[in-house]
């Protein structure tokens, strides 16, 4: 049999083996000498640190998956057309001893512990810590913490503890894809901003929305922010600012998108301040006359 070393991401147990790895984009088939993979020893993902790789099996019910091995769902996924759910893992493959056998947490033949952490209802493996822990809640593992975290009912979602009596509940808010990227939020390994209205978006994605100068929601349109220092700022233009004679004591009705409360308010060309809460995160209300009909400024 052939041996040649390669990079650590990359490993096959026998020839009748097919597997890949993103990161090396590489597929042998013949053994192959493990090396250190970004300065970590027998570490063979860059997902996760463990001495394991899974395999689904083809199922006659389901529509049938590659029926090849990846050493972690994450590298499966990036390099397939479609997912793997993690719990319909059936087998794995010690890298050790290339033993393959059913989901267990130690191996079968060199008795290795594939993981520090080990959740045999997410087939999950792990050797680094993150504080791990199963929510039966989320049906999934979380990182951070049981103890900093609770399972909030109808958000269907664990939340930091100092949100428990302070958030607004948004039904099932995490299994809805974020409204930026349109991606996964419940199962995303990126942390979620959790905004004052509670629709949720990836951290990158809110601070990509703030880079941009967008600072409402792109689910609600509620600020995304506290944004007091600006509606004083924009207090000082509106006063700095005379509009025409002709448009002088002009009303429109509008709606804040913050308060969701209605009023009439003088028309202005820097913005419209809501009566109630002091907002100028409004909108014209469907139907107010516009200042350019000269049949409404008589």
């Amino acid at each position: 049999m052939n041996v040649r070393p390669i990079c650590a991401c990359v490993y096959a147990a026998n020839k009748s083996m097919k597997f890949s790895h993103v990161l090396c984009n590489e597929t042998p088939s013949f053994k192959v000498l493990l090396t250190n993979c970004r300065d970590k020893p027998n570490v063979l993902c860059c997902c996760y640190e463990r001495p394991v790789l899974l395999r689904r099996l083809e199922e006659k019910e389901t529509t049938p998956c590659c029926n090849k091995v990846y050493i972690c769902r994450f590298c499966h996924d990036k390099e397939e057309t479609h997912v793997v759910n993690r719990k319909e893992v059936t087998e794995l493959i010690c890298v050790l001893c290339d033993t393959r056998q059913p989901v267990q947490a130690t191996c079968k033949n060199c008795h290795c512990r594939f993981g520090k952490y080990t959740c045999l209802e997410c087939n999950l493996f792990d050797d680094e810590d993150k504080n791990q822990y199963h929510c039966d809640g989320c049906g999934i593992c979380r990182v951070g913490g049981r103890d900093r975290f609770f399972h909030c009912a109808k958000c269907n979602m664990c939340l930091p503890v100092q949100l428990q009596n302070g958030h607004t509940c948004v039904e099932n808010v995490s299994h809805a894809n974020c409204p930026v990227c349109l991606e996964d939020i419940h199962t995303s390994r990126i942390p979620c901003h959790i905004p004052n209205c509670g629709h949720l978006l990836h951290r990158t994605c809110f601070e990509e929305l703030l880079h941009s100068g967008h600072y409402a929601c792109p689910t609600c349109q509620v600020s995304l922010l506290d944004m007091t220092d600006l509606w004083k700022f924009l207090d000082m233009e509106v006063s700095s600012t005379p509009m025409p004679e002709e448009y002088k004591d002009y009303k429109v009705d509008i709606l804040c998108k913050d308060c969701h409360e209605e009023s009439t308010v003088k028309f202005h060309i820097v913005g419209l301040k809501c009566l109630n809460c002091g907002s100028y995160n409004t909108c014209r209300v469907k139907g107010s006359p516009s200042p350019a009909d000269p049949d409404t400024l008589d």
